[in-house]
């Protein structure tokens, strides 16, 4: 496809203008010019009539001089006939005193020796006489007529009462010919006008358009070499319009390109790392939504089915209707479980979970914990130890409690019946380990850093039917973050040790009123 340059299209653009312009000049003059001319004519005929029936003062003698000066200046021609017919005024034929032929019967052709003006005359009056309805005229009103003689000469007339007794009226007409004269002389003439005006505007086009597209042509010029990171080049056009402007801020880019090209190369490759980092991200937000998605999946289905049970009478038994209620009890908290500490996990992500600082006794933290979960124990046979706990530490309460039942509710999940779990604290300078040991096998070394990923389960059969949710320890490490400390889990001699450990005495940031959402 061929370009056009910008001096061809501003040369175009203009012209279109002046000819559509010229266009619309024309067409209104051919198809709109007539009839406004026509209603500009009626209008003559309407304001000669109101003004010499204004003038009118009942002595038509008097009227002659208002009727001639109106003559002489339109092209409008007058007549005063009476009711019976009498014709006492034309600008064709004067008034005889004595009441001769010629205007005893105004409407009976004269012979054919007159003059042709006075014949076309009288024509005319005749015509005006015979169409126009003379009961409708009262003493304010007047009609307008469209005449044809036996030529095809044609008149725009009016009729009107000149008294308010109305036994005379006024003719004035005008010829169809004097109107399309005019009219076409100012067709002629718009067309000439046009044409001249269209060359003039060609004229003008052509060297505006050259003006105004040798600094624009330069610019590109500077834009392509930019493009090609050739800053050498600058805008040399001293005016200050906004084309001067224009071209003073492309020196200006031109000279920040360079700077800032420099910069962006160095920052590709921290913007590639960015990158993979969200793709990452992403894999990990698909990751999980599938894992959740797994989760509620089994729950909502063990409701639906058991629901259905219910609802079409399968459990006649109340024992089985026990039943059946209870699994969708269990199956409802463990959703509920699942739930709530996803959005607590989210919080802690998001750093939108407000912390308070207190001193906190572990042992009876501990104590707490173990009576909590005194049931699961017990029915298992497990021994929980945590005598050795005795440390205060400063710290947000709730949270710490979350990580100890975390760990304690893993270590009942993975301990086999019978076992034993021992809790501990130690203190060292200004920090405190706490750990949770349970007996077991422990885990294979490469899975130990993958435990703390949401969702992520060494015997995914065994979690579910324990009843665990597997985001427990990526709260724990959430909590950890949280709170400016650390987690891990370690296999040692008969077992596994999970530990967490955290300042004794420093407070938190979150304490201070900044950080508060």
């Amino acid at each position: 496809m061929k370009r056009r340059s910008i001096r061809f299209k501003f040369f175009v653009a203009i012209s279109a203008v002046t000819l559509v312009f010229i266009g619309v000049l024309l067409i209104l003059n051919l198809f709109f010019y007539e009839d406004y001319y026509m209603l500009m004519r009626r209008g003559e005929l309407r304001d000669a009539y109101q003004g010499i029936r204004n003038s009118y003062s009942g002595d038509i003698e008097e009227m002659m001089t208002v009727l001639d000066n109106y003559e002489s200046q339109t092209a409008i021609r007058m007549a005063v006939v009476c009711s019976d017919g009498t014709v006492l005024y034309t600008s064709f034929n004067t008034r005889s005193d004595e009441g001769n032929a010629d205007t005893q019967n105004p409407f009976q052709l004269p012979d054919f020796d007159l003059l042709d003006q006075q014949r076309r005359g009288y024509t005319i009056l005749q015509s005006i006489a015979q169409n126009v309805s003379w009961n409708t005229l009262d003493s304010h009103s007047y009609q307008f007529l469209n005449v044809t003689l036996w030529d095809n000469d044609q008149y725009l007339c009016l009729a009107g009462v000149l008294d308010n007794q109305a036994d005379k009226c006024l003719f004035a007409y005008m010829p169809y010919a004097y109107i399309e004269q005019n009219s076409s002389l100012n067709l002629v003439f718009l067309v000439i006008a046009g044409g001249c005006a269209l060359l003039i505007c060609l004229i003008f086009a052509y060297g505006v358009s050259r003006w105004f597209s040798r600094p624009l042509i330069a610019m590109a010029g500077l834009a392509d070499r930019m493009s090609e990171l050739d800053f050498s080049t600058k805008y040399q056009g001293g005016s200050t319009d906004e084309i001067g402007q224009l071209g003073q801020s492309l020196n200006r880019l031109s000279a920040y390109l360079e700077q800032t090209i420099r910069e962006l190369r160095q920052s590709n490759e921290q913007l590639a790392q960015e990158i993979k980092e969200k793709e990452r991200i992403d894999n990990m937000r698909q990751e999980f939504i599938v894992n959740v998605s797994h989760e509620l999946k089994t729950p909502i289905a063990l409701i639906q089915g058991y629901a259905e049970g219910l609802t079409a009478g399968v459990a006649d038994d109340p024992e089985d209707r026990k039943y059946y209620c209870d699994t969708i009890a269990d199956e409802a908290d463990h959703m509920n479980k699942l739930v709530m500490q996803l959005l607590n996990l989210s919080r802690l992500e998001l750093g939108a979970e407000q912390t308070y600082s207190e001193d906190i006794d572990l042992h009876e933290l501990c104590a707490e914990a173990v009576r909590k979960t005194a049931v699961l124990c017990e029915s298992r046979g497990l021994t929980v130890e945590y005598d050795d706990t005795c440390i205060t530490v400063r710290t947000d309460g709730d949270l710490l409690d979350q990580v100890l039942m975390n760990y304690l509710s893993n270590a009942i999940r993975y301990t086999v019946d019978g076992g034993k779990i021992k809790i501990s604290a130690k203190q060292t300078g200004d920090c405190v380990r706490l750990t949770v040991f349970n007996e077991g096998d422990g885990l294979p070394e490469e899975e130990l850093p993958k435990i703390w990923e949401k969702f992520y389960r060494t015997d995914r059969a065994r979690t579910r039917e324990a009843g665990g949710t597997g985001i427990g320890l990526s709260l724990v490490r959430a909590i950890a973050d949280t709170l400016h400390g650390s987690c891990g889990v370690e296999n040692v001699e008969g077992g596994i040790v999970f530990w967490f450990e955290l300042s004794a005495s420093a407070e938190n940031d979150s304490d201070s009123p900044e950080s508060e959402l």
